[in-house]
């Protein structure tokens, strides 16, 4: 009897418990909460510059110039007709934007593709009235953005040379000045120059002497003011034909070689330094010269074309 009894208890439990896995079973189950996922973090240089972009494009330019240092320097290169702008502070940036961008429905697309040592490397588009009105917007640049303590202490902007492709022979149809602006000098009867003198100061380079030179060697003076920069250089160039200083400012991005430029003459100096070069021939034709600093490399100025006459 007591076994039997016993049986019947144990039977009774199981069939208790597997009544309750089932009762168990048939619940159902909660899904695991979705897992966070975390927010893009964007650095803190490129948030600066985005920021700044978002107060250009409403038209809010005394905004946008909070976010530049009171001494940056800004490089506008590959446009017509001197293939460089330089503005010098935030001030005269700030009147720049306002000038060039108030009314014209003006929009500013930029995308960082990388930081370097607090420097913002992007690809960016712009439309503007003026632009849409000949066709080609966007115009698409490389644009370099140099940032410490949240300020835009450098801004160089270099027109890809796809979009100069595109832009300059609308614009010199629209602005036939233009076009002129940019070929050699008329024939003035100036006396050609044996020699040349470039000086480097307040974040660019001058060169203020005819454009006619005389064939030969042709000794380049090069006297550098500026301490700002580590490093400071002088090239030279001969271009084919078809290429201008437009074109060879809109390649400094991409700095050759390219089939279409030859570099004739290129020297580094340091910040304060001069020197004369003597072992530089220069053959019948037209020269052009661009300066440059760095880091990072960019051009600062240039001059040109110099006609070579015999």
């Amino acid at each position: 009897m007591k076994t039997r009894l016993m049986m019947w208890i144990i039977l009774c439990l199981t069939i208790a418990w597997a009544a309750g896995c089932a009762d168990q079973a048939s619940e159902p189950v909660a899904p695991p909460p979705p897992t966070a996922v975390p927010e893009p973090t964007v650095d803190p240089a490129a948030a600066s510059v985005l920021e700044m972009i978002a107060r250009v494009n409403a038209e809010d330019y005394a905004g946008a110039a909070e976010f530049f240092a009171d001494d940056m320097m800004a490089y506008l290169i590959g446009m017509p007709p001197t293939g460089m702008e330089i503005y010098w502070g935030k001030e005269q940036f700030q009147t720049f934007l306002e000038e060039c961008c108030t009314g014209a429905h003006f929009e500013w697309e930029v995308v960082p593709e990388r930081v370097e040592d607090g420097v913002v490397y992007a690809e960016s588009k712009t439309w503007h009235d003026f632009t849409r009105e000949l066709g080609v917007a966007p115009n698409i640049w490389h644009e370099m953005f140099a940032v410490k303590d949240g300020k835009i202490t450098l801004y160089v902007s270099t027109i890809t040379e796809e979009a100069l492709a595109k832009f300059k022979p609308v614009i010199f149809a629209a602005i036939p000045e233009l076009a002129t602006a940019v070929q050699p000098p008329a024939a003035s009867g100036e006396m050609p120059v044996s020699e040349v003198t470039i000086t480097i100061a307040n974040g660019t380079c001058a060169y203020d002497g005819p454009l006619t030179l005389q064939a030969g060697e042709l000794p380049v003076h090069v006297v550098v003011g500026d301490q700002d920069w580590e490093k400071y250089a002088v090239s030279f160039f001969t271009l084919d034909e078809d290429k201008d200083l437009i074109d060879l400012m809109a390649s400094t991005y991409n700095p050759g070689p390219h089939p279409w430029e030859r570099t004739e003459f290129i020297k580094e100096l340091d910040p304060g330094e001069s020197q004369t070069y003597n072992a530089f021939y220069v053959k019948e034709g037209l020269l052009y010269m661009v300066c440059w600093a760095g880091p990072p490399d960019i051009p600062i100025g240039n001059a040109g074309p110099f006609v070579v006459v015999p």
